[in-house]
């Protein structure tokens, strides 16, 4: 059911019609006299202006957005684009706080102020209110749903919905194009493009520094305990792995035909017999179960034998996190070609990425709630 707008909406409503019909009719007047062509735009008097979202969508926002609310997981983008300050209404994803989601850290005491207007889900079902919505009355929305979703909600409550598409992925015009549309929509276009044009750099980096390195000369790699559905185990992977992607590494679960996160078997790590493992130790009492119910079997893995254990902290939660995917994929390539990364100071080159993507260094932070880029041990 479509949604009552307040009185006050549609008075305002009524007040820009009344005038762009009175702006019209000047205009109309004014070009009836010899050498007198004055356009609209010509005076300033623009109201709109388009934006075109991560969805290829067209969407008319105010001249001057002032004011942002977000649905699912928009408000880790609008951080991204630096218009988190003109955000009015968030969701119950950001507050409280957690490493999870390291941008609801670095600004938590922003979250901690501002009213929620939805479950905040990324991916499953979320619940808007609308009527909240409305109240508040944003100049626009930013949200991570589906194109149809966002078509919905704005016509359902006449609020501007911009879209941003963007799960599991690091370095893709997808991650791009939400970026710099939210930058857009928010007017924050010159610090959207400079985040863009980083994470571009990044990408290159990563790149080159591994590209040109023969298949034969690059060991297996192995990341287990991802999460997807739940919490998982050694057997929890990931073919095609965005982290390992980016470095051009020998990702073992490339090997299934698989794309995603998937589910593998103790007997399938057997037999690939990864040289180097990278493990969500955030699944540690997992992890240690079933090294404990299998000890024999582990300790003759060749990554267990040369004592090739390390983390991977994860970096979805409630949609991608994008600047910890990209920390993780230096500390990847450190480890798996340690001779093209010498010359990179990791905890520098991690605090330059939280930075800029997420206006503060946060590194340290990290590390103080457990979570680290480094050897583990297990057994």
């Amino acid at each position: 059911m479509k949604a009552k707008v307040p009185s006050s909406r549609k008075a305002r409503r009524f007040v820009l019609i009344a005038g762009a019909i009175a702006l019209l009719a000047l205009a109309l007047c004014a070009c009836t006299e010899p050498g007198n062509q004055t356009t609209r735009a010509d005076s300033g008097q623009e109201t709109e202006r388009s934006v075109t979202d991560a969805y290829g969508r067209t969407v008319h926002v105010p001249k001057e957005v002032e004011t942002v609310a977000t649905v699912g997981s928009g408000a880790r983008f609008v951080v991204y684009a630096g218009g988190q300050d003109k955000l009015v209404a968030v969701t119950e994803m950001e507050y409280p706080a957690a490493p999870s989601r390291p941008y609801t850290v670095v600004h938590q005491d922003l979250f901690s102020t501002l009213p929620t207007t939805s479950n905040g889900n990324h991916l499953m079902e979320t619940t808007v209110d609308t009527e909240k919505l409305l109240e508040i009355n944003p100049d626009v929305i930013v949200s991570s749903r589906s194109a149809e979703e966002c078509d919905a909600l704005q016509e359902s409550i006449g609020i501007p919905v911009v879209g941003i598409s963007y799960q599991g992925q690091l370095f893709t015009e997808n991650v791009y194009a939400s970026i710099e549309a939210v930058g857009q929509a928010v007017g924050t276009e010159d610090h959207a493009r400079q985040v863009v044009t980083k994470l571009k750099e990044w990408k290159e980096d990563l790149s080159e520094r591994t590209a040109s390195i023969p298949d034969d000369q690059k060991p297996r790699v192995y990341v287990g305990a991802v999460n997807f559905k739940g919490a998982k185990s050694f057997t929890g992977t990931y073919a095609h792995y965005p982290v390992l992607d980016a470095i051009n590494a020998k990702n073992v679960a490339d090997e299934s035909g698989q794309k995603g996160a998937f589910d593998t078997t103790l007997e399938q790590i057997g037999t690939w017999d990864p040289d180097i493992m990278f493990l969500n130790a955030g699944n540690m009492e997992l992890l240690k179960k079933d090294f404990g119910d299998n000890p024999a079997f582990f300790n003759e893995l060749q990554a267990f034998k040369n004592k090739r254990l390390y983390s991977q902290p994860s970096f979805n939660f409630n949609g991608t996190n994008v600047e910890m995917g990209i920390c993780d994929a230096y500390f990847c390539a450190s480890v798996v070609y340690p001779d093209r990364f010498s010359d990179i100071d990791l905890p520098a080159r991690y605090d330059e990425i939280f930075t800029v993507m997420l206006g503060s260094p946060y590194y340290d932070t990290m590390k103080s709630s457990g979570a680290d880029f480094k050897p583990i041990s297990i057994g």
